[in-house]
């Protein structure tokens, strides 16, 4: 009871103070005019006196029970029109995602997965050049290079991102969605109390995101990563060539993992975000 006074406007509850203090008023006349025999003859003027005085106590709890209802019901249907948006706004953004890959996805696989190996061999010659400057310990990855390996993996990812000016509106599609999902969608969530998305869910999404709107043509590392390899095949500062072409090869491992990474917690964004009545059909 204490919450819904508290809850109910200063007017009103100045307006509920002054019919009761009223009603009281009014009831110790009633009581003093039976005891004097005032109401004996006066039947209509009793029962005026009668339903004003119960008025003065009964209309302000109505007002202060039926304004808390009304209350419920404006933050029931806040909080509904909160999770339909919510929904329709997570939709959109896993719908703008698969845009990123407009080739195979499968060769998008094939090439994270390849970056990541020839990222793996370069940290590895990056590390046993430091430590003794002994060629042999380039033999694999100029091996790797040598072979075709990265070459193979470039060709995925061209093949499936199709990297350049056709990704720039894809790229922006997503970061809007997600942008709006995660500031205004968000904000009206957790201030109707619905259900939003773990930290570390929301906290990836948005690393993914930030790592493609870095570069939202998606081949500025093609291009370092073509100048590092010509430095490390037939320039002198190996060291230096090396460190580049491992921070190359990182950096289009973790766009590959960006894109890939996202299709799937965007789904989950989704399953999360949908309402109790529409989440076994996602």
């Amino acid at each position: 009871m204490r919450g819904i006074w508290e809850e109910t406007p200063r007017g009103l509850r100045g307006g509920c103070v002054a019919l009761w203090v009223t009603g009281v008023l009014l009831l110790g006349l009633g009581w003093w005019g039976d005891h004097e025999g005032f109401w004996a003859d006066k039947a209509f003027v009793t029962n005026v006196f009668s339903s004003v005085t119960a008025a003065a106590f009964g209309v302000p709890l109505a007002l202060v029970v039926l304004n808390r209802v009304a209350m419920g019901q404006a933050e029931a249907m806040e909080a509904r029109a909160g999770r339909r948006l919510a929904m329709r706004v997570a939709s959109d953004f896993a719908a703008s995602v698969p845009r990123l890959v407009p080739g195979p996805a499968a060769r998008l696989d094939d090439a994270a997965a390849g970056l990541l190996a020839m990222e793996r061999t370069a940290q590895t010659a990056l590390k046993d050049w430091e430590a003794n400057r002994d060629d042999g310990v380039l033999a694999e990855l100029r091996q790797q290079l040598a072979d075709g390996t990265l070459e193979h993996a470039l060709e995925e990812f061209r093949t499936a991102v199709r990297p350049g000016r056709q990704t720039v509106p894809a790229v922006a599609e997503v970061a809007a969605h997600w942008s709006f999902l995660n500031t205004t969608v968000r904000s009206r969530l957790l201030e109707t109390g619905g259900v939003w998305l773990s930290a570390h869910q929301a906290a990836q999404i948005d690393a993914y995101v930030s790592r493609l709107t870095a570069d939202p043509y998606l081949d500025g590392w093609l291009r370092d990563l073509d100048i590092a390899l010509r430095r490390f095949t037939g320039g002198a500062d190996i060291s230096g060539a090396l460190q580049e072409l491992w921070r190359q090869l990182e950096m289009g491992s973790e766009v590959a993992e960006a894109v890939i990474g996202l299709g799937a917690l965007s789904r989950e964004a989704c399953a999360v975000l949908a309402p109790a009545g529409a989440r076994t059909a996602v």
